[in-house]
């Protein structure tokens, strides 16, 4: 065993949703740390604060559409992590058909689903990893303070990030695997995040969907039920967000605030903020829930990149590879 622990080592990159889902299952098989470059949990489930307000700037909502993932929200909102928000789907007005999927959301905002999964769990945030090589049976995972030696490896950042790491470390993946690892694909999105002094006047439940605009969604976080003051994410197209990625970000929200209405809206003295989500949404995902790396054993691929994406996409992927790392 690697370190001289009783039970052998996992390390886990990314402490989104499929990173933490698996690290929970296995937690009694392994002696596992979770690692992630950022400073909150939950990966896209992101939730930032700007001074008195609260705004969910990345997914923005999730939906059950297997039994399996079904049971898992039900579990959620038992432990009080999770509840209903809408149900239908909204268009320009807000609900525009009151009989589609029930929308859930994290209480009192989208992390604390990755705060409740996280409990327990050795999670380092703030830690970058530069590299993953492997040392005859032992992988190494290099990061700017340390190297964790491990017997395996759940790589579940967003397929480019992860292949970048691999390089770094000289691993060499089988032609078949790196194949189907490239074919994963992702949309980018901006998101503008606004702190109003002022309600933000969207319809019940607090979003919309805006047709031919640069806008993709638009929710109010205080009607939302997660900032105590008006506050609102706006999340700008694809397209949008692919013309417009470089351009600086006084720019990209002046058209995004003209777009939502809001040019003139009164904003609070420093509550405007951009994020740039580069791999916010796969487009063309692996068929399968995991990778497991032919020739390389221990190095287990997932995410909301395989078999499905979005949040239940992400937990089933980080269930699937917990399956696979278990033998």
């Amino acid at each position: 065993m690697s370190n001289g622990a009783a039970l052998p080592r996992l390390v886990v990159l990314g402490a989104g949703l499929a990173g933490l889902t698996a690290a929970r299952a296995l937690s009694d098989r392994f002696d596992i740390v979770v690692l992630d470059k950022g400073r909150g949990l939950g990966g896209r489930m992101a939730t930032r604060r700007i001074g008195e307000a609260a705004l969910d700037h990345g997914a923005q909502f999730f939906t059950t559409h297997t039994a399996e993932f079904a049971a898992i929200v039900e579990e959620w909102v038992a432990a009080g992590v999770a509840e209903p928000w809408f149900r239908g789907r909204i268009g320009p007005e807000g609900i525009v058909d009151p009989d589609g999927h029930t929308r859930f959301r994290g209480v009192a905002s989208m992390n604390a689903v990755a705060h409740h999964l996280a409990d327990g769990l050795d999670v380092r945030r703030s830690t970058l990893v530069g590299a993953v090589a492997r040392e005859g049976a032992c992988w190494q995972v290099l990061t700017d303070t340390e190297t964790f030696a491990a017997d395996a490896i759940l790589m579940t950042p967003p397929v480019p990030q992860s292949l970048a790491l691999l390089a770094a470390g000289k691993v060499r993946l089988a032609p078949e695997d790196l194949a189907a690892l490239q074919a994963i694909t992702y949309e980018p999105c901006i998101a503008l995040l606004a702190v109003l002094d002022g309600p933000a006047g969207l319809p019940e439940p607090g979003a919309v969907d805006p047709i031919d605009s640069p806008i993709d969604w638009m929710a109010d976080n205080q009607r939302k039920g997660v900032s105590a003051v008006p506050a609102v994410t706006i999340h700008a197209t694809a397209e949008f967000s692919r013309r417009h990625w470089a351009t600086p970000d006084e720019e990209v929200a002046d058209v995004l605030l003209a777009a939502a209405g809001l040019a003139a809206a009164p904003l609070v003295e420093g509550g405007l903020q951009v994020q740039r989500w580069r791999y916010a949404r796969p487009v063309d995902v692996h068929p399968l829930r995991c990778l497991a790396a032919a020739g390389l054993p221990g190095l287990v691929f997932a995410g909301d990149g395989f078999g499905g994406a979005k949040v239940e996409g992400a937990v089933l992927s980080g269930r699937a590879a917990a399956d696979a790392l278990r033998g």
